[in-house]
């Protein structure tokens, strides 16, 4: 079974229908076998992704967002202290400017469960890495 690791761009692109990026993600999405694969978030995501729908959307679709983010995902990583020290030791090695931490967080989860992939947009992670794309 695979599993996947879900960047924030992917789960707000797949709730929302006037984001650029939707139909790609309902794409993917569809051509993934959900019956073969493990769907994985993380408390840093589901902040940050919330945040996004909220601004972009209002609080009643965060709201919304939040409730179907738990029904959707199949395994939840608290990304602790222990997480938190290997992001901080992946975001201090990066050298381009505008690194995000929680990029290098998901990073740490994705080898700390020695995940297969991520769904996400995000050119930051390698293009092994990136499922679908």
């Amino acid at each position: 079974m695979k599993r996947y690791l879900t960047d924030s761009d992917f789960l707000v692109a797949v709730f929302n229908s006037k984001d650029a990026s939707h139909a790609k993600a309902l794409g993917i999405s569809e051509r993934l076998d959900s019956s073969e694969m493990e769907l994985w978030g993380s408390n840093l995501i589901q902040q940050e992704s919330a945040t996004v729908v909220s601004h972009r959307i209002g609080m009643d679709a965060a709201r919304e967002f939040v409730r179907k983010l738990a029904a959707d995902l199949d395994r939840f990583v608290d990304v602790d202290r222990s997480l938190e020290k290997w992001a901080w030791k992946v975001f201090l090695k990066q050298t381009k400017k505008g690194c995000s931490f929680i990029d290098c967080a998901n990073l740490a989860v994705i080898e700390r469960y020695k995940l297969d992939g991520i769904l996400t947009f995000d050119e930051f992670y390698p293009k092994e890495l990136r499922v679908g794309v």
